[in-house]
């Protein structure tokens, strides 16, 4: 009788607290309460991730067999039923557990916040709730408050303490259209969603956010069919208007992967792109990007797939060299250990950092963020040192292109107070490295040279009069730079700028398809970073891809040939199936049309879609991509004539997140989206 009192007064409290947050527009926020808010996150880097529940009991063995997917999904993936998975709190008595020795590992490895699973997918809340008893302290033997403890030790250690919570609750009644056997089915719904919401899901967490005070609640499992984007929007208000300074990730919206939709539909702070990192970063959004050591989210006993520090720390490098953040995870045992080879690589990780820390805290994006495989590049925040980090040692000599330093600087490595002597020639900078110096390096794995750079300029905006693409009508567009000191030069042919390219006198007439790249120069010199866009002038005679449309409930790509459209029509020159369908979900599209290869040669074509999808060419299938899923990109490579060929795009969109994307890399073409000029009728 107790616990239904407390849970009707929690309720009330989430209510006042959501009226008090509609008082508020949390979504639109000054740009500078905007940065202030950010500020900690965007400065600290690198933060430990957690998984960390029930799961850790059956540690992905269920009745004797390895059960296939990641722990944590064990429930769903079994699949084991409701009643059988809470046998598993019995048996969770993690007495080895020790926060301090947790946040302390967080904390040497050079981690400066900690996200820890407070409820996971399979619905078992890691702290004491007084909202339900399906929780450490009600149903364990080991009734302690893990969140308390580990919180605790956070501050007492110097890392920001942080909580993942997820929407989805494959334990209660109300919210269980998310469950087995196909949790993103668009048939998967519950009448009672709603109730769940507002009597469970938001009382939950005003205990979180008053009793642990996270810095951070990152949600995950918005994309089941239940959840809408108004839910999203709701729920982002009240989670502010309970903590107005606390950060949210984009997952409490609507939508597949964070990574989909960059800060889906707009709601969140910062996009969280899984398991990769985005070739380009994430231009104008906070990111972080989540990433496993080995294969598994929570601890699994036969997943020996580690990864080396050495790629964790380029991983780390290559993520601030872009502008994010690098969560990085590990999972404990169900006896509260985190494992060795975790402990090990984090111990790594934390060395380099003591050394080369300043390379990577606090720093922005360089105007070249890299430079081959094994160069990257991170500016300091007031922008008066780059550093140019080397995977491996260098050897005698290290050779930077196009980044020019004023005559007379110092340039050091870090770890070492030997000025290093230098030259530049020809926009390229070489450094000399003493024999000396290789014999006695001050770290592993990677080595930070750091030097000041000229002075930097912003990039040059470009701008358009309409729109990137025209039938028979040239394109107008302008340069422009903030800088009166520098020049802008530019090529219309694709390749990178120089000293000597064509400099900006006026608007451009752009009357053929290709790209545009501009840069700013300064004595000569590369000064900003690249900025380009891609420009289609078509003809009116070449009408672009043919589409048919048709609806159902599919979990793999159906035969389209034996279904009935219900609307076809023509004149696309992109596949974005949002200007076709005429509902959410369970829809598909067949795309169809024919692309002209400039030149015989090797062809790999790129297929990114959420859900399924498949790309032939000349009646050939070159990529699949079926099933439902996240945005996922599969690829296929195929040889082409200089010529027209027929291709079909197949497309089905179940639940979740929808999209379909289609590029191109070949014969002296990065890759890039597939070019409306090279679609034909």
């Amino acid at each position: 009788m107790r616990r239904g009192i407390i849970v009707l007064l929690t309720g009330l409290l989430a209510l006042q607290c959501g009226q008090k947050s509609a008082n508020r527009d949390f979504l639109h926020e000054s740009p500078k309460a905007k940065n202030e808010r950010m500020a900690w996150w965007r400065g600290a880097r690198f933060g430990m991730f957690i998984h960390w529940g029930l799961y850790s009991v059956p540690a992905g063995e269920y009745r004797g067999r390895d059960v296939d997917g990641a722990s944590e999904w064990i429930m769903n993936n079994g699949p084991i039923p409701v009643s059988e998975y809470e046998g598993y709190t019995a048996r969770f008595n993690p007495v080895k557990f020790d926060a301090d020795a947790w946040a302390k590992l967080a904390a040497d490895a050079g981690m400066r916040y900690l996200v820890i699973t407070s409820k996971h997918h399979d619905g078992f809340c890691m702290w004491d709730s007084k909202v339900s008893d399906y929780d450490v302290i009600d149903r364990t033997p080991f009734k302690r408050d893990v969140m308390k403890e580990l919180s605790e030790a956070c501050r007492r250690h110097g890392v920001r303490f942080c909580m993942y919570h997820s929407i989805m609750d494959w334990h209660h009644p109300d919210a269980q259209g998310g469950l087995y056997p196909n949790y993103n089915s668009s048939q998967a719904s519950n009448p009672n969603f709603r109730r769940y919401v507002d009597a469970y899901l938001k009382p939950q967490l005003v205990e979180l956010v008053k009793a642990y005070d996270p810095n951070v609640l990152w949600f995950d499992g918005q994309w089941i069919p239940d959840w809408k984007l108004d839910d999203g929007t709701s729920l982002y208000e009240f989670v502010r208007g309970l903590k107005p300074s606390i950060l949210v990730n984009n997952r409490v919206g609507k939508g597949g992967t964070g990574l989909s939709g960059k800060a889906e539909e707009k709601i969140g702070d910062f996009g969280t792109p899984e398991q990769e990192i985005p070739a380009e970063g994430l231009a104008g959004v906070d990111w972080e990007s989540c990433m496993t050591m080995n294969d598994s989210w929570g601890f699994k006993s036969s997943d020996h797939h580690w990864k080396s520090d050495t790629t964790l720390i380029w991983n780390l490098v290559e993520t601030a060299c872009k502008g994010g953040n690098f969560l990085l995870n590990v999972g404990p045992t169900s006896e509260g250990e985190i494992p060795g080879a975790s402990v090990e690589r984090l111990t790594s990780m934390g060395e380099w950092l003591k050394v080369n820390g300043e390379a990577i805290y606090g720093t922005r994006v360089y105007r070249t963020p890299q430079e081959g495989p094994n160069l990257r590049y991170t500016l300091s925040r007031d922008g008066k040192t780059v550093y140019a980090i080397h995977l491996g040692w260098p050897g005698m000599k290290l050779r930077l292109t196009g980044i020019p330093i004023p005559s007379g600087s110092t340039v050091t490595l870090l770890g070492s107070s030997e000025p290093l002597k230098w030259t530049s020639e020809n926009d390229t900078l070489t450094i000399d490295l003493p024999e000396a110096l290789g014999r006695n390096l001050p770290c592993r794995i990677a080595y930070v040279f750091k030097m000041p750079p000229l002075p930097y300029v912003e990039r040059p905006v470009i701008s358009v009069k309409g729109d990137r693409v025209s039938m028979n009508i040239p394109i107008e567009a302008s340069l422009a730079t903030p800088s009166e000191s520098a020049e802008i030069r530019y090529t219309l042919d694709g390749t990178d700028p120089v000293p000597t390219s064509t400099l900006t006198e006026g608007p451009l007439s752009i009357t053929a398809s290709g790209t545009l790249k501009a840069r700013a120069f300064k004595k000569g010199f590369a000064a900003s970073a690249m900025s380009e866009a891609s420009f289609s002038v078509l003809d009116s005679s070449r009408n672009g891809m043919t589409y048919a449309l048709y609806e159902g409930d599919w979990k793999s790509l159906p035969d389209f040939r034996r279904l009935k459209p219900v609307r076809a029509g023509k004149g696309l020159w992109s596949f974005d199936p949002l200007r076709i369908r005429v509902r959410d979900d369970g829809y598909g599209v067949v795309f169809r049309g024919s692309i002209e290869i400039p030149t015989d040669g090797e062809y790999t074509f790129f297929l990114r879609s959420d859900d399924g999808s498949r790309l032939a060419i000349d009646g050939m299938q070159v990529a699949l991509n079926d099933g439902i899923h996240a945005a996922i990109e599969r690829q296929g490579a195929v040889r082409l004539k200089a010529g027209r060929h027929p291709f079909t795009v197949d497309y089905f969109e179940a639940g979740g997140g929808e999209s379909c994307d289609v590029w191109v890399e070949g014969p002296g073409i990065a890759k890039q989206a597939l070019p409306p000029h090279w679609i034909v009728k």
